[in-house]
């Protein structure tokens, strides 16, 4: 293998179709890029054409596999993925240019009930991308990871974010404006395995002073434990924000941001049921899968997608042509037979 560029990380697989599509996905480019595999299963089935950039990293406990993958990355990059995730075209040079050689965030597309919409304004800042736990999107230098010997608390997707927002207090991003990975993961944050952490990541945070990071992580915890919550992560968001509580600025924008009374949730009298939130999750406007027929056409005549590929293909096409039809009969249908080519791997 040639030298390494991005070291992409993969911390659990879902399906082998799920695995399949995202390694079609990930290798369609011309950039050198390894696949680090978290599996305990050990029945992952990799196609012989990238079987070489391929590594699979067998373990009981999982936050270990995943820590040992970032240890044993190679990459100038890295990055975390899902096996959810299809990458736009040159998704990650992208990413790459944008990084300036350091960090690049994109934005990303959700499928959720047949509609494709993004999960961030156009003009999305640091706190907004730490409200939803994507942690895909986020391009970082392996050599920051690694000199400040940053680690996963857990394999939750809270810890994922966790360990971004970590790696912000020794870099900033900058910011991709495009939607270059689509995904119908979740946006439901797993916390199960990292709440117990935030005391003390909240401690490292009031020390380091990075307001960019702060933020970040302020984001995350209150996106991650607001929509559930309950008596116990109302003691627990009232410890980590009381660390914060002598920095009247962003006490005030937890205020604005998020509705809460900070000053109440400070108070060492206050309790549960003095607390009140109501949160919504937020999308915006419909994006689609930018589709290339060359592109498609050609990869299909040199044997890298086979005819079920090329159906789907076909119908994603078909389905785009029809949608931006006139309302009508002839959309409706056009659109469902588009839907009925591409079957269960419908994605824009």
């Amino acid at each position: 293998m040639s030298s390494v560029i991005v070291s992409v990380i993969l911390p659990a697989v879902s399906s082998d179709e799920k695995f399949q599509r995202f390694c079609s996905s990930l290798f369609s480019g011309n950039l050198s890029i390894e696949l680090l595999v978290c599996d305990n299963l050990g029945k992952l089935n990799i196609n012989a054409d990238y079987a070489e950039y391929v590594s699979v990293i067998s373990s009981e406990n999982r936050t270990e596999a995943i820590n040992t993958a970032v240890g044993a990355a190679s990459g100038k990059f890295l990055m975390f993925s899902d096996d959810s995730v299809i990458f736009a075209p040159e998704a990650i040079e992208k990413l790459i240019v944008a990084s300036g050689g350091k960090s690049a965030v994109c934005n990303v597309g959700i499928i959720a009930a047949g509609e494709c919409s993004k999960a961030f304004t156009d003009n999305f800042s640091a706190e907004d991308t730490a409200t939803k736990p994507l942690f895909f999107n986020h391009l970082l230098s392996t050599r920051i990871v690694k000199s400040n010997s940053i680690q996963l608390c857990g394999s939750d997707s809270l810890s994922l974010m966790l360990f971004i927002a970590d790696y912000y207090r020794f870099d900033s991003f900058n910011a991709c404006k495009e939607v270059l990975m689509y995904t119908d993961i979740k946006t439901e944050f797993g916390v199960a395995e990292s709440v117990l952490y935030l005391t003390e990541y909240a401690t490292a945070f009031r020390l380091t002073d990075n307001s960019t990071a702060t933020l970040f992580f302020i984001s995350t915890v209150l996106s991650a434990l607001l929509p559930s919550l309950n008596e116990a992560f109302f003691l627990l968001l009232k410890n980590i924000i009381r660390e914060f509580s002598g920095n009247d600025m962003l006490m005030s924008w937890i205020r604005a941001a998020y509705g809460i009374d900070t000053y109440l949730l400070c108070d060492e009298n206050s309790v549960y049921a003095d607390f009140k939130f109501n949160g919504a999750n937020i999308f915006y406007k419909e994006v689609t899968l930018p589709m290339l027929p060359d592109a498609v056409v050609r990869n299909f005549y040199s044997g890298k997608y086979g005819v079920s590929m090329l159906k789907k293909c076909i119908g994603a096409w078909l389905y785009y042509k029809f949608y931006c039809q006139k309302d009508g009969f002839l959309k409706k249908f056009g659109c469902k037979l588009g839907r009925k080519l591409l079957g269960g791997d419908f994605v824009g």
